[in-house]
């Protein structure tokens, strides 16, 4: 494992760890990537962060958040910072091929390796804050540590998250677990009047961490 680890394009080895990659995450609702929640959050207008929430691509997001017609919240450059460490932790917890990537780092330093940052990135030269790349070694070493992830030793994605292709069909039980009912491929036809049946089939159980109260509260 080499000291330093840099990343940039989601094309590239460690890829996922860009803001762009393709990992949907769920922080009150879901957004399509960590840039399109990262970039809604510089808005109180709901209306606004909906629009970004919209956008096609992660880049046309950050093009939107960097639209300066639009009423930056006062307190963002407090904000960012702790904005940033909760889609990361959210986007580590809920996709395992994240969360081994990161822990396979070991003790390497991360850096996000681009002349188009100097403050999430390392600017170039190395002369930037590199805040991205810290922020993802302060999750991997919560995630080995005594941190926000400790109870979850093999931490789960929501269902919803590990399952998109079921929709919204899931049920809440009364011990406090979510099971998951997905479609059949193929609808059952009913023997009297061969309409199709809206049958589901029954999933896998999945007991809910304690983390996951905001998923709950939420969706309900």
């Amino acid at each position: 494992m080499p000291d330093v680890i840099k990343f940039y394009s989601v094309r590239e080895p460690y890829g996922c760890f860009s803001n762009f990659s393709k990992h949907k995450v769920f922080i009150q609702t879901t957004w399509p990537t960590t840039e399109h929640y990262f970039q809604a959050q510089k808005f109180l207008d709901m209306a606004l962060q909906l629009k970004i929430r919209a956008a096609k691509s992660p880049m046309i997001a950050a093009r939107m958040g960097r639209n300066r017609s639009w009423p930056l919240r006062p307190d963002w450059d407090d904000a960012k910072d702790d904005i940033m460490r909760t889609a990361i932790r959210a986007k580590v917890m809920q996709h395992a091929d994240v969360r081994e990537t990161l822990l396979a780092t070991g003790d390497a330093e991360i850096v996000e390796h681009t002349s188009n940052d100097r403050y999430w990135g390392d600017g170039g030269d190395g002369s930037g804050s590199n805040m991205l790349g810290r922020i993802l070694m302060e999750v991997r070493a919560e995630l080995t540590k005594d941190g926000p992830f400790d109870e979850l030793a093999n931490p789960l994605p929501p269902p919803w998250i590990k399952h998109p292709e079921t929709g919204p069909a899931f049920n809440r039980m009364e011990d406090g677990s979510w099971r998951i009912l997905p479609l059949p491929s193929e609808p059952a036809v009913s023997r009297s009047c061969r309409r199709p049946e809206k049958r589901r089939l029954s999933g896998k159980m999945y007991l809910e961490p304690e983390s996951w109260r905001e998923y709950r509260t939420a969706e309900e």
